[in-house]
């Protein structure tokens, strides 16, 4: 459900020290629960058109936060700013944008229940509140930022002209659900047991390590790549809050596009006006692929399905076809 990316971005000026945020007021969850002084966390690339309908917005992975998409972004890169107006947005619950971390502890309870549908409605309303745009050209996301694409495919079908998910889905496949139920686990069984918070992180690196990539990747490689995965693991848990953890893992395994629509896929699937690109790895052993191309074929969209031994970081390890064929997507 998460990705570390690497590369060096071009064309862009160095990212600010500290995202810029936005203020919503209160937000209301699907659960009934109210998250206090909301906000969002966002970076944003490239300039409006006229009618300022060349934004893209591209929400955040699991594990993951704004700043490390601007390496991804550039005329030869995934997305081309010297054409769109690229909005980097901090999902609920990374510790940017709202979250158990950042929120008062009488506020904290309302992320109990956190969906990908709330943190939809969220970027929704600063979509339009804050940004104040009539609409999006698209929506590109990986892992659980493709979750958040299927989400506003099938929420706001006819805000966005194209969705782009990477290696998400639009609901959890039971492998998936195995495989998140079991982090969760970790984590409270660890609180429950008053495991340090560093030693759950470590945990949840080599958790990382382990399913990020297929058994190939990881025998054939050199011992120095699996040294430099357990590093990048350790990267991304480092500064991360255990509860900020815990909330976006939940909101992850109950992701189901088809759930307001008594569990039809082809009832959601029916709603999306969005053309879509649905780019996939039936290698992939942190989100199964299974789900993203039944999807694709309801709602004939353009896929790409890659051959990886990289599993689920297979758009980093095969950037050269991934980053040509979303930019082509894109501009069409």
């Amino acid at each position: 459900m998460l990705l570390p990316c690497s590369g060096s971005a071009q064309a862009l000026p160095p990212p600010p020290p500290q995202p810029t945020i936005a203020s919503l007021g209160s937000c209301q969850l699907l659960s009934g629960a109210t998250i206090p002084n909301c906000r969002i966390a966002y970076r944003a690339y490239g300039r409006l058109n006229a009618s300022r309908t060349n934004a893209v917005l591209v929400p955040t992975w699991l594990l993951g936060r704004s700043e490390q998409w601007i390496d991804m972004l550039g005329p030869d890169k995934m997305i081309d700013t010297t054409w769109f107006y690229v909005v980097l947005v901090d999902a609920l619950a990374d510790g940017r944008s709202s979250s158990p971390s950042n929120t008062t502890p009488e506020g904290r309870a309302a992320f109990a229940q956190l969906t990908i549908a709330d943190m939809v409605e969220a970027q929704h309303r600063f979509v339009v509140e804050h940004l104040e745009l009539p609409r999006l050209h698209a929506v590109v996301g990986i892992s659980m930022g493709g979750m958040q694409a299927f989400e506003w495919a099938v929420r706001y079908p006819d805000f966005l002209d194209a969705a782009v998910p990477i290696v998400g889905s639009p609901r959890v496949a039971p492998f998936d659900d195995l495989l998140g139920s079991m982090d969760v686990s970790i984590l409270v069984d660890g609180r429950h047991w008053d495991v340090p918070d560093d030693a759950l992180r470590g945990v949840m690196q080599r958790a990382i390590a382990l399913f990020l990539r297929t058994p190939t990747a990881v025998d054939t490689e050199p011992r120095v790549a699996l040294v430099n995965l357990l590093r990048d693991g350790v990267a991304l848990v480092h500064g991360w809050s255990v509860d900020d953890d815990m909330t976006q893992l939940g909101a992850a395994l109950r992701h189901n596009v088809a759930a307001p629509y008594g569990d039809d896929m082809a009832r959601a699937a029916a709603r999306v006006r969005a053309r879509m690109l649905i780019v996939y790895s039936w290698d992939d052993h942190m989100v199964a692929a299974g789900p993203a191309a039944t999807f694709a074929r309801l709602v004939r969209a353009d896929t790409l399905s890659l051959k990886s031994s990289c599993g689920h970081d297979a758009p980093a390890c095969e950037s050269a076809l991934v980053n040509p064929a979303v930019r082509a997507f894109l501009a069409r």
